[in-house]
């Protein structure tokens, strides 16, 4: 696939659509957190009130929905590993905000080993 450069006002962030909107609904986030999944080796429980999905969860469940939509059968895991778009970041920690206001950011596998 080529990479076809546009100047920065023709360019819009895919999280602006609405299938992107559609998919970060808590219903789909929970229905996807809940679905047994191959690539999730250790899944905890949702640990929000009442057996929700707290925000932290919402928002990690957030990512990994986009990332599949957008691999499309793709795989990543140590060694590879691929960011996602700024402003798909912003829109989910928008959507699911840290209590805290603290986010992790992308890391390398390395930096993500010695943080665990």
């Amino acid at each position: 696939m080529t990479r076809v450069d546009l100047p920065d006002e023709e360019v819009e962030c895919v999280a602006t659509s609405e299938e992107f909107l559609a998919m970060l609904h808590p219903s789909v986030v929970d229905f996807f957190f809940r679905f047994d999944k191959i690539n999730w080796k250790k899944r905890p429980m949702p640990s929000g009130p009442d057996g929700q999905l707290s925000l932290d969860q919402y928002r990690l469940v957030s990512y990994r929905i986009i990332m599949e939509w957008a691999l499309r059968g793709e795989t990543l895991g140590r060694g590879n590993r691929k960011p996602l778009p700024s402003c798909v970041v912003a829109a989910i920690r928008q959507k699911y905000p840290s209590e805290s206001g603290v986010y992790v950011g992308f890391q390398e596998a390395e930096e993500a080993i010695n943080i665990l």
